[in-house]
């Protein structure tokens, strides 16, 4: 019983943190919850008034495109650095995106799947954790022009993000 249980804290040391919330920034605006499933495993919740630089259309036209957004990132996150202040991780992983989008006046709904990429650091003497990360995807646009036109585009889109939160 004495070997389960320090397996059992073993395991949980090695994690950074089970918790963190706090706001993301960057490609636009919104609160990120991020939630330390296992050693490796992690789950990042994202909702706010959240953008994408640069989206390519169907026509290849580059447009910007913003709007209220709810992103859900799957990673694997490993351990890249340790210093005396602060720890240092690295993540990869997916992500699945839906929300509502306006781009120069054709508002409509998204959906879409991504790939991300970050670096997460943990204060070791404080509960801060700070992330950035590189997202691109590829999604569908269901937009109407306000005449009772709807179409459906593609685009293929990127955001790079900023997260700082509190850790728990």
């Amino acid at each position: 019983m004495l070997c389960v249980v320090t397996l059992v804290a073993l395991s949980m040391s090695a994690k950074p943190y089970n918790h963190s919330i706090g706001v993301v920034a960057g490609s636009g605006l919104g609160v990120q919850y991020k939630a330390m499933v296992t050693e490796h495993f992690t789950i990042i919740e994202e909702f706010g008034y959240l953008g994408s630089f640069c989206a390519a259309g169907a026509n290849g036209l580059r447009v910007n495109t913003f709007g209220a957004t709810n992103d859900l990132v799957l990673a694997y996150q490993a351990k890249a650095a340790e210093g005396q202040g602060i720890g240092l991780d690295w993540f990869i992983g997916g992500q699945v995106k839906a929300g509502y989008i306006d781009s120069f006046g054709a508002a409509g709904g998204q959906i879409g799947l991504g790939a991300a990429v970050g670096l997460d650091a943990k204060m070791k003497n404080a509960p801060i954790a700070f992330s950035f990360d590189f997202r691109p995807g590829y999604g569908c646009i269901l937009v109407g022009n306000g005449g009772g036109n709807v179409g459906v585009g593609h685009v293929f889109d990127w955001t790079i993000n900023l997260g700082v939160r509190y850790a728990f």
